[in-house]
């Protein structure tokens, strides 16, 4: 993780983003870079290996700023889905408004009260959120396992991705935390999660049960606990 990255942004080299679907550099593969790397850092720190301590968590910082300059929106106030570089320069942005920016919160990368923090969860939210049910959307315009006319509706809404907006708020707003995952419970079946709801009526889409739901909904729960 430490050598795998862009010599002159710091960035992380491109590669597919978690849904399996991009080619770049993503907000939420940088997230968890420096996250693996602040956790191997603190490893380092308990088998008083310094020397390797400070080079990972130094890296981590340095992917942190980077972040800042290269993948958040000053306009719009929110993180982009992704952006394709090419000898350093940014060839390409990808501004689809997008959940898993949201790793920004899940991989603790910057403080919960920092404004970028506060603005892109906004964005998302207001953006993603499916009003017909509930729950939030993966992306603008995601037309995966869609069925019928989506009009006015970004996508199906997803327990993972809605569970990561509850674990923001498990830090700021601990009623809606609950709310949200009240809302992951009622659409549980016989007490297993699906991967995605219908958006007209609620009903599973998908997997079920997915191991991923559940691990966000029980991190959520543990979270708040």
């Amino acid at each position: 993780m430490v050598s795998f990255r862009d010599e002159k942004t710091g960035l992380p080299l491109e590669t597919f983003d978690l849904w399996e679907e991009k080619l770049g550099v993503h907000t939420y593969t940088a997230a968890s870079v420096y996250a693996g790397l602040i956790s191997a850092s603190k490893f380092a720190e308990v088998v008083g290996d310094w020397e390797n301590m400070n080079k990972w968590k130094d890296t981590a910082n340095q992917i942190k700023e980077a972040m800042k300059k290269f993948l958040f929106d000053n306009d719009r106030g929110v993180f982009f889905k992704y952006v394709n570089l090419d000898d350093g320069k940014i060839t390409n942005v990808d501004k689809t408004v997008e959940s898993s920016t949201l790793g920004i919160v899940t991989f603790q990368v910057f403080d919960i009260n920092d404004p970028m923090v506060e603005s892109t969860v906004k964005v998302v939210e207001e953006k993603l959120w499916v009003k017909n049910v509930g729950g939030l959307a993966r992306y603008e315009n995601d037309f995966y396992q869609k069925i019928g006319d989506y009009k006015d509706i970004p996508g199906n809404p997803w327990i993972i991705t809605t569970m990561w907006l509850a674990q923001y708020y498990a830090k700021k707003n601990k009623d809606r935390a609950i709310q949200l995952l009240d809302w992951a419970r009622k659409h549980a079946v016989s007490g297993l999660l699906p991967e995605q709801l219908n958006p007209f009526d609620g009903s599973p889409l998908s997997v079920t049960p997915l191991l991923w739901s559940h691990a966000e909904y029980l991190k959520t729960y543990i979270m708040l606990k």
